[in-house]
């Protein structure tokens, strides 16, 4: 005969069997959220809401975008940090939130506040000069010169430790010139000031430089990419000018708290690559010189410790700081 004890025993046991199997049927079983460190409209936006309405339509729950600008990208970053480590809430990881951990000594949370889900890839950077006197240079050499003379070149960027300004410390620092920093909010802004030829400099995505140069304002001399770009087929990669070290890319990755359950990092892994891989999302974003490249959880950790080191150097060598 079955007692009541070894019954209550029987069900405790068949339960916690189930528990695992059960806890991933049931992910997600609300809204996810992905926080944007910047606002909406920009390339890291875009990318995010693509991912969102696939995950969406796969999972049969709501999932919204989060635009959580400011601090250059580190108030999304401390949001994320501090979620529940439920699957629920996610961070898009950019370039620039990895320099910030090196840039900023009272920062609420570190890298390791994080679990890696998947890299996706990024857009490679051009290397943009105003073509409105006095501002205007004509080619690479014109702005070497101008580095090497005088106070040096007045370059542009959407803010102190974006990739837009620790480029052009190294790119300056490896033709042995100068420059002044001129921050802007964004890039867009910072382009925008070097059309009208208020910088002479800056390096930007290949993808927003390519829209802006049909007007005349702004010359591209370089892109960043392993080998030329579809829609910029006219320019030098820096490899081919001698810049072979210049080579970073503007790119994506997902995120989520640290500790956040394996079994929902699978999931959430093989749905955005699904997602960055759908033919939509290739039409939609290649032509923009999107380039794919998958990374798993390791795989993403290992390349974020490597972009770590590489900043940290650059912005060492440089005395570079934010101290808020």
């Amino acid at each position: 005969m079955i007692t009541r004890r070894k019954w209550a025993a029987t069900s405790a046991a068949l339960v916690a069997c189930a528990l695992p199997g059960m806890a991933q049927a049931a992910y997600p079983d609300r809204v996810i959220r992905i926080v944007v460190g910047n606002a909406a409209g920009g390339t890291d936006d875009a990318i995010s809401r693509f991912v969102a309405s696939k995950l969406a339509a796969e999972y049969g729950q709501g999932v919204i975008v989060e635009n959580r600008g400011g601090g250059s990208t580190t108030i999304a970053g401390g949001v994320v940090a501090s979620a529940a480590p439920d699957g629920h809430t996610l961070l898009c990881l950019i370039s620039a939130g990895i320099a910030q951990t090196a840039l900023r000594d009272r920062l609420p949370y570190n890298l390791r506040s994080f679990t890696p889900i998947v890299g996706v890839g990024g857009f490679p950077l051009a290397l943009a000069v105003s073509a409105t006197p006095p501002a205007s240079i004509g080619s690479v050499g014109e702005l070497v010169a101008a580095a090497r003379s005088g106070n040096g070149v007045t370059f542009a960027s959407g803010g102190v430790g974006t990739m837009a300004h620790l480029n052009m410390v190294r790119f300056l620092k490896t033709v042995g010139g100068k420059g002044v920093h001129v921050p802007y909010r964004n890039n867009p802004e910072g382009l925008q000031a070097l059309g009208g030829g208020f910088t002479q400099v800056m390096f930007a995505s290949a993808s927003e430089v390519a829209s802006l140069r049909s007007d005349g304002k702004i010359r591209v001399l370089a892109v960043t990419a392993p080998e030329r770009l579809g829609l910029l087929a006219d320019v030098p990669t820096m490899r081919e000018l001698g810049f072979a070290s210049i080579d970073p890319t503007l790119w994506y990755g997902f995120m989520a708290p640290a500790r956040t359950p394996a079994d929902f990092v699978a999931k959430l892994a093989a749905s955005i690559t699904k997602a960055v891989r759908d033919p939509e999302f290739q039409n939609r974003f290649r032509p923009m010189a999107f380039i794919e490249d998958i990374r798993t959880g390791p795989e993403l950790d290992a390349y974020i410790g490597a972009e770590v080191a590489r900043w940290r150097e650059v912005i060492l060598e440089n005395n570079i700081r934010i101290t808020d």
